[in-house]
């Protein structure tokens, strides 16, 4: 899509995209060293000056820029979504040893995950004794029938995301979802005894920092060899050695 003000004959390389546009302007603004007018941001940007003020005008909206009486500066949802991209690095750097240490006391794969639109999102996995689970970081698994996903939704805050996850249920499995949910709460764990891979057992807790969950930590082992009443203080365990390193990492 163009804007329609048209580039500049002047400036051949002038943005003409609405993103392009966009992208320029918060680019101005993050180089000034303080407050920046319209006029300074449009010319930096090499944007025309009436596309600048209103494009600008729809960032302050959605907060990505502030207004000041000095002008124009960075808002705070892009600092926001910079504290975002950096939660997956630093549980994933946090987890390493609580999930090698899980992984050598039960012999089980051992995973930490996190939520991205109605699935579990994979950010560091150690393989156990079952070769079919994959341990690639990156991978997704369902959050309405993991192990992992059901003590993330547990603790989960945004109605929304629980919502959008058990969306395609009936009103019947909906209702099972939903006190399937509450009992993962009042236990803080949740288990998957073999929905998400036949003849697999998971067992999971959420990942809690100042009350607020950031993911879950999983173990996964055959059904028919691994106890879940002998991992689940271990699982229970993890999480809480987990927490503690995120708080001060």
């Amino acid at each position: 899509m163009t804007d329609p003000e048209q580039r500049s004959p002047d400036d051949p390389d002038a943005p003409t995209s609405v993103l392009d546009r966009v992208f320029a302007i918060l680019e101005a603004v993050r180089r000034a060293s303080g407050p920046v007018t319209i006029a300074g941001i449009a010319a930096d940007a090499r944007v025309p000056r009436s596309t600048t003020a209103r494009l600008v005008a729809e960032l302050v909206e959605q907060r990505y820029l502030t207004r000041d009486p000095d002008g124009v500066t960075l808002g705070m949802r892009l600092f926001e979504l910079g504290a975002r991209a950096t939660i997956p690095r630093r549980i994933a750097a946090a987890a390493a040893p609580v999930v090698h240490e899980l992984a050598l006391r039960t012999g089980e794969r051992v995973g930490v995950w996190v939520q991205q639109g109605t699935d579990m999102v994979s950010l560091t996995a150690v393989p156990g004794r079952l070769p079919m689970l994959p341990t690639r970081a990156g991978m997704r698994s369902p959050a309405l029938t993991t192990a992992s996903g059901k003590a993330f939704l547990a603790f989960c805050e945004d109605a929304a995301v629980i919502e959008r996850v058990g969306a395609r249920l009936d009103p019947i499995a909906a209702a099972r979802f939903y006190d399937e949910l509450t009992t993962v709460r009042a236990a803080t764990l949740a288990t998957d005894p073999g929905d998400s891979y036949a003849g697999v057992l998971a067992v999971a807790c959420p990942l809690m920092e100042h009350g607020r969950v950031m993911g879950a930590l999983s173990l996964a082992g055959p059904v028919d060899a691994m106890r879940e009443e002998r991992v689940a203080p271990l699982v229970r365990a993890a999480g809480v050695s987990l927490a503690r390193r995120l708080a001060v990492v």
